[in-house]
């Protein structure tokens, strides 16, 4: 059953709803050039454990060349500590608004712009951390993702586990940040995207699968906001379910994961492309479906915001 979060008297809902509100959207790049290889799920840089890092592979590699480390949490509490040597990026800088849909993810000469200025190059991997079950980490993976980059790796329990575990501490603005004006840049690089389809869905694609069945839809939203309708055909399966409920990691145990989507009709075999109100919360769904060994999983970037949007009768959404 999906765990419904509240507001008030717990830390883990009050950071998540601080989250829920944010959003993002679709990307549309008809000229951006496009890769013919799949990105392989495991296709991770040489040394990287996979797309979740355990605190202690991070403390044993901090400060090695070809290592980035990204603070995807808010200011003041980056400011206040961070990794060291980690850089910060706002969430929002990694979007902007195009017609209806907020923070649709940034067109690849922004895209290069912005993670170039964060000192990452097209040879680094790059690990992402927030205080969110990595929920804004996996946004930026998917991003990576998005643009060709594999190199990349949530640091699993994040900045709580980080400091639970007795990582290092370095406060104060320290590195890069998506905030400069680039003179304080630390380490500037040159980061050339390729824009990749296999992990990315338009509204075109998932309207398709909506008459082929051609893959699972799933909705990571909250039943609130799914009672009120979602994509016909979908199945409504809420982000946060992935999240431990004992504690900060990013994932629960892959097998209990695979055993939970099989009885609700999703499996290895499958491809699925993930949704929300605005592809905040389905990058976490695309992580763990990943990390689960999934190797078919597309993001609707456009989620919800754009589909309610594109509706043009009532048949284009399935209430309840």
């Amino acid at each position: 059953m999906a765990r419904v979060l509240g507001t008030e008297g717990n830390p883990r809902a009050l950071r998540t709803h601080k989250l829920h509100i944010l959003p993002t959207s679709h990307t549309h790049n008809p000229d951006a050039r496009l890769s013919k290889i799949p990105l392989d799920p495991s296709a991770v840089a040489p040394g990287l454990p996979g797309l979740l890092v355990a605190p202690e592979w991070l403390r044993e590699r901090l400060g090695q060349d070809g290592v980035r480390v990204v603070d995807l949490r808010d200011a003041d509490g980056y400011a206040a500590g961070h990794v060291p040597g980690a850089t910060h990026l706002e969430l929002a800088a990694l979007g902007s608004k195009v017609g209806p849909c907020d923070n649709v993810l940034l067109a690849p000469a922004e895209f290069a712009a912005l993670v170039s200025k964060l000192g990452i190059s097209n040879a680094d991997a790059v690990i992402a951390y927030d205080d969110q079950w990595g929920l804004a980490a996996a946004r930026l993976l998917w991003a990576l993702h998005r643009y060709s980059h594999a190199a990349v790796g949530v640091l699993d329990g994040g900045w709580d586990r980080w400091t639970a575990e007795g990582g290092a501490v370095e406060p104060g603005s320290g590195g890069t940040s998506s905030t400069d004006d680039g003179s304080t840049a630390k380490r500037v690089t040159a980061f050339a995207p390729t824009l990749r389809d296999d992990v990315y869905a338009d509204h075109a694609w998932v309207a398709a699968r909506t008459r082929d069945g051609a893959a699972v839809l799933l909705d990571t939203r909250a039943p609130a906001e799914t009672d009120r309708g979602h994509i016909p055909g979908a199945i409504v399966w809420d982000w946060f379910n992935a999240a431990p409920a004992d504690g900060w990691n990013a994932s629960r145990d892959p097998a209990e994961l695979r055993q939970e989507w099989a009885r609700l009709g999703l499996t290895e075999d499958r491809e699925v492309a993930v949704y929300c109100r605005s592809g905040m919360r389905a990058a976490h769904t695309y992580m763990a479906l990943k990390h689960a060994g999934f190797a078919r999983v597309r993001l609707y970037d456009g989620s919800w915001q754009e589909w309610s949007a594109n509706m043009q009768s009532t048949s284009e959404a399935t209430r309840g």
